[in-house]
């Protein structure tokens, strides 16, 4: 779980610093930073899997785009990130072997340059990464209300010294430390891949488990038209950001979670709470077609027949999209999902919000410790959107671009910035007033 982000030179980033509950709205105009953020998160997913040209490939922008411009239009010539993430009290690795973390709270730095070879190529290098344990005494996620035994399940405090740390001398040194095994050491001229994406076993598990945590986490951007058609038997298990694979992630779910009592699974659950969510639906089932080896989805509503995907509404398979991935029993922790106003009718969405906010971890309920952890972060520009949330606990948060003056070159700089909500507004530049939210509300006719 994505408990803390910090941002500095990526695109409209500067200093950039927010706490993340687990369950989040950002709100915002278009261009106010919003999809930039999910950029972020998203860049550094892949740079926890891959090599570093690989990662920034299919990105919005090119590389130059993806730095923070100077007034002047030249891009910085470095980015750098910050996460605080909550793990799981137990990881298991690429053979199905489990390991138990003594410590779940880890803070992990990341700092990438563009530099030049000595034949002018220019290239991204890592040039600082850090994982370090976040103390008890400095955990100030503590702060929020917790119930035992969420405290008691997942918040382990086993460690005080680095998992991983950086020297800069005359060579550029990553030291990889953990619990019982000889510290490693690896130098690098131009490291083009981050250690932890080399951390492809438990032989460092509080490593690998972040490894994983980022790898894990999704983005939803999905695609009406790739929605409406079946997908193949052999299309990849977890959903994919366009949602083409959802007929096979549900016929996967099914057949994981069927039991002799409950032959339909999880497919039960996700069905239910379609059906609430969309007046008009009574079925959801998933049926093969042996013939061209593929699965498609099919929907019935009051007094009619089934329908295929293929005529169902963008907004009912939007839903569905989200609703299999949040009940999907292989997903752990963050999901990203772009406007989820997208295609669903007004008086609908509201209900959806309050729905998609159970279905992520309550930290302050007792049977949040029953579950893996799950959290969802949006973004919209929607009112309709603010009108389902609970304004005030830190569940939704606003985004805007600002001008900044430098106060040595005399430069105006535009930077996002994201603030919370505050009744009573102490310190005007880092919080958003009631009076704003009630004017973004005002506008829903």
């Amino acid at each position: 779980m994505l408990t803390r982000i910090e941002i500095s030179g990526f695109k409209t980033f500067d200093n950039f610093q927010m706490d993340v509950n687990p369950f989040l709205v950002i709100l915002g105009a278009n261009a106010s930073g919003k999809s930039n953020l999910f950029d972020a998160i998203r860049l550094l997913s892949r740079f926890a899997e891959s090599d570093l040209s690989t990662a920034v490939k299919d990105m919005r922008g090119d590389i130059y785009e993806l730095f923070r411009r100077h007034p002047d239009g030249e891009p910085t010539c470095k980015m750098s990130f910050a996460i605080e993430v909550l793990l799981e009290p137990e990881v298991y690795d690429a053979w199905g072997a489990k390991v138990k973390i003594s410590h779940s709270r880890i803070r992990y730095e990341l700092e990438i340059e563009r530099q030049q070879d000595e034949r002018g190529i220019e290239r991204l290098v890592v040039s600082k990464e850090a994982a370090k344990p976040i103390l008890a005494c400095d955990d100030k996620w503590l702060n929020q209300k917790l119930s035992k035994a969420f405290k008691q399940k997942f918040l382990k405090y086993g460690r005080r010294t680095d998992w991983l740390s950086t020297e800069k001398d005359d060579q550029l040194q990553f030291h990889i430390h953990q619990d019982v095994l000889s510290e490693r050491f690896r130098s690098a001229l131009a490291a083009q891949a981050t250690i932890l994406s080399s951390i492809t076993n438990a032989d460092f598990p509080h490593l690998y488990a972040l490894r994983e945590e980022l790898r894990a986490w999704r983005f939803l951007q999905l695609d009406p038209i790739a929605l409406r058609r079946p997908s193949s038997m052999v299309a990849p298990e977890k959903l994919l950001p366009d949602g083409s694979n959802l007929p096979t992630v549900l016929a996967r779910i099914q057949a994981e979670t069927r039991t002799d009592n409950f032959p339909f699974g999880a497919l039960v659950n996700i069905k239910a709470i379609l059906v609430r969510l969309i007046p008009g639906i009574v079925d959801l089932t998933v049926e093969t077609d042996p013939n061209n080896r593929e699965y498609r989805i099919d929907i019935s509503m009051r007094g009619g027949p089934p329908l295929t995907s293929r005529v169902v509404s963008d907004g009912t398979l939007r839903v569905l999209a989200l609703l299999a991935l949040l009940n999907d029993p292989k997903h752990l922790g963050l999901v990203c999902f772009e406007e989820p106003e997208n295609g669903i009718h007004p008086q609908r969405l509201k209900s959806m919000i309050q729905r998609l906010r159970e279905l992520v971890t309550q930290v302050q309920e007792p049977e949040s410790a029953e579950e893996p952890l799950s959290q969802l972060i949006m973004n919209s520009h929607s009112p309709v959107v603010l009108s389902g949330l609970e304004v005030e606990n830190g569940e939704v948060m606003f985004a805007d671009i600002v001008n900044e003056v430098d106060p040595t070159t005399k430069t105006i700089k535009r930077k996002t910035i994201i603030r919370p909500i505050q009744r009573e507004l102490m310190d005007e530049p880092t919080h958003v007033g009631i009076q704003e939210v009630e004017r973004y509300l005002a506008t829903v006719d």
